[in-house]
């Protein structure tokens, strides 16, 4: 949902005492709630953030105030930073890397190992780490064609082609099938089928590993404890620890006729932690009981945070407040970040090959730029990639509105991808200097 710039869009409502702690979900502010109204703005504009853009933002509530989490993905996983914010205004920021949010309490935030359960569904191997530069070559060809023998159409033969693709992909006809590729698929009957079903026997899902969760208190201070099992969970009632886990992986199971499902099997321990907390929990010494795998609650969860939302969408006004704004350079770095994994060597998994390889990407000479001051900003990517040969790609996007606003420019290497893909681009004659503007 979009609203106004001037107002805050509410990212949730936290109850702290008898206030509310509403922060906003793209800005660093929040407003103080009281008796129905503002008593005062919270703002972190100088708090970290990740490299790359934020994708999310969530709210861990605890009874000194909220902590908000800002999520941003990249190809080497998610980054997180998280911000706790008071109701005095008290701010506090920290990266938190690759780790994901287990849980609050009055000490802290909790957060543990990202992987989820599934990791070791079925003996899955969740521990292994490919590093790219230890990999074999895919093969895949030169970059561009020899250009000695390459020949370059003519733009209005390109055009031609284009049109006469188009033609060939909407033509519904059953008439004649030329220069076609026929094919077909033979179904395997029910009884194959039953035969193959009862042969079939799951592998076991494998144990989760040791992982660490660690306590981060509103003033930086890290308590790690050492768990045998991936720990999905952390809260703190009357006392104990209450750390909900998974021994292993979800079981594979087959299911009436020819279904299958997964089965999560998740546990839960309480620690007593009145004299302190500890440095290692072993859950296999521990009374443990099981915990209902409940699929709908994510979206009771989402439906209640909407009913929370509600009431203050496009009430709480903005205009003229210092700081609930990210810096100009935040919105410049985020926007150029975007664009660092272009270049990168990947690894993928190719038939017949028992073991992954490296590919290139399909982009090189990969250079980002900046120009032009706030609100004018540009970032100028500039690129040479396989389907143009021999010539280099220009794109610029606009960081700002014309009211100063970081404009939205999410899934934005998705879109410069699919118009290289499609031929959504200039024609090839427009290039200057061996530069084409797309």
């Amino acid at each position: 949902m979009a609203a106004d710039p001037d107002f805050l869009l509410p990212l949730d409502v936290i109850a702290v005492g008898s206030s509310l702690i509403v922060p906003d979900l793209f800005r660093p502010v929040a407003a103080v709630i009281e008796d129905g109204r503002v008593v005062r703005w919270l703002t972190w504009p100088g708090a970290e953030l990740p490299q790359r853009a934020i994708e999310e933002a969530e709210a861990w509530p605890c009874t000194r105030g909220v902590w908000v989490v800002y999520r941003s993905d990249g190809v080497d996983g998610e980054q997180r930073t998280a911000v706790f914010v008071s109701l005095t205004g008290d701010t506090f920021s920290v990266g938190l890397g690759d780790r994901r949010p287990r849980g609050t309490d009055d000490g802290g935030l909790w957060i543990g190992d990202p992987r989820d359960p599934d990791a070791w569904m079925n003996d899955s191997d969740s521990e292994v780490k490919v590093r790219p530069d230890t990999l074999e070559w895919a093969d895949v060809g030169p970059f561009w064609p020899d250009r000695a023998t390459w020949t370059e159409a003519t733009d209005a033969a390109t055009a031609d082609e284009d049109r006469d693709d188009d033609e060939t992909e909407n033509d519904d006809s059953t008439g004649d099938t030329h220069g076609t590729l026929e094919w077909s698929i033979e179904l395997a009957d029910d009884d194959d089928i039953a035969a193959e079903v009862a042969d079939f026997v799951p592998s076991p899902p494998a144990a989760t590993p040791p992982t660490d969760i660690v306590r981060i208190s509103p003033d930086g201070e890290r308590t790690v404890v050492r768990v045998d099992h991936l720990v999905t969970s952390v809260e703190v009632v009357d006392g104990f620890l209450l750390l909900e886990y998974h021994p292993t992986g979800p079981r594979f199971v087959l299911s009436d006729g020819y279904g299958s499902d997964f089965v999560y099997e998740p546990r839960q321990v309480r620690v007593d932690i009145t004299k302190g907390l500890p440095t290692e929990v072993r859950t296999d010494l521990l009374t443990s009981i099981a915990v209902t795998w409940d699929e709908d609650a994510w979206e009771r969860e989402v439906e209640a945070r909407e009913a929370r939302r509600a009431p203050w969408i496009e009430r709480l006004d903005l205009a003229g407040l210092d700081g609930a704004s990210w810096p100009p350079a935040r919105a410049i770095a985020r926007l150029r970040g975007e664009f660092d994994e272009l270049a990168r060597t990947g690894v993928m998994w190719t038939r017949g090959i028992d073991q992954p390889q490296r590919v290139r990407s399909d982009y090189r000479d990969l250079e980002v730029r900046v120009e032009g001051t706030w609100p004018d900003t540009e970032v100028v990517v500039t690129f040479e990639h396989t389907a143009v040969p021999f010539l280099r790609l220009r794109r610029r996007y606009r960081v700002f509105d014309d009211a100063g606003h970081p404009r939205d420019w999410t899934y934005v290497t998705t879109y410069l991808e699919k118009d290289i893909a499609t031929g959504n681009i200039p024609l090839r004659s427009e290039a200057v200097n061996g530069i084409l503007e797309i």
